[in-house]
């Protein structure tokens, strides 16, 4: 009896004992992270994110999202890109249901008079939807029941037009005051400052 007992305690002391020691150091012991881009997309979307969050406070808005342009494929016969755009972005308060998957590889030709007035002039303001010059936009009117809505262009730091943000204000208008205006332009500047780092980071 007390041989087995002493095999058991040798087999205990000589194998498991540095097993669970081994298992213990897994566990304590965290590895290094490689710099991935699954990272790299994700620390930007949480900045992205937390610029939406101030905006949205800000304001008190309804909806607030960003759209980027993209290659969606390519035409035929000459293999020209055709330029799309999608929602990557996008924030809604309670009462606002979301539209991002709605509006994913969208064609640029969709929406030509408001894309040409922000390529000109890199806004478009509308406070009352009965009043103002719409631009093609109705759509989020009559679909979405927006009051006011904005949109605004980004652009990265080689101003190149990249992006939209759009701003919907659904319960009552609202009409940006110079204050207002100074403040989203900041933060289109310091949105369109972490897309240009992203899509020009070569890691």
């Amino acid at each position: 009896m007390e041989t087995a007992v002493a095999i058991i305690v040798a087999f205990i002391t000589a194998v498991i004992g540095p097993t669970v020691l081994e298992w213990v150091k897994v566990k304590l012991t965290k590895p290094s992270k490689i710099q991935s881009p699954i990272k790299e997309a994700i620390d930007l979307n949480e900045k992205v994110d937390e610029q939406l969050d101030i905006i949205m406070d800000e304001f008190q808005c309804d909806r607030i999202w960003i759209a980027q342009f993209h290659n969606g494929g390519h035409f035929y016969p000459t293999g020209k890109s055709i330029q799309k755009f999608s929602l990557f972005y996008e924030k809604v308060s309670p009462k606002v249901e979301s539209i991002q998957h709605t509006f994913q590889n969208i064609p640029v030709s969709l929406f030509p008079k408001a894309l040409s007035k922000l390529y000109n002039d890199g806004e478009i303001a509308i406070y009352d939807y009965n009043e103002d010059e719409t631009y093609g936009l109705e759509l989020f009117d009559k679909e979405y029941d927006c009051k006011s809505f904005y949109l605004l262009e980004i652009d990265d730091l080689n101003g190149r037009f990249i992006g939209i943000m759009g701003i919907s204000f659904i319960e009552e208008p609202y009409k940006f005051s110079k204050e207002d205006w100074i403040f989203i332009r900041h933060k289109l500047g310091a949105i369109g400052s972490l897309l240009t780092d992203y899509l020009h980071n070569k890691k």
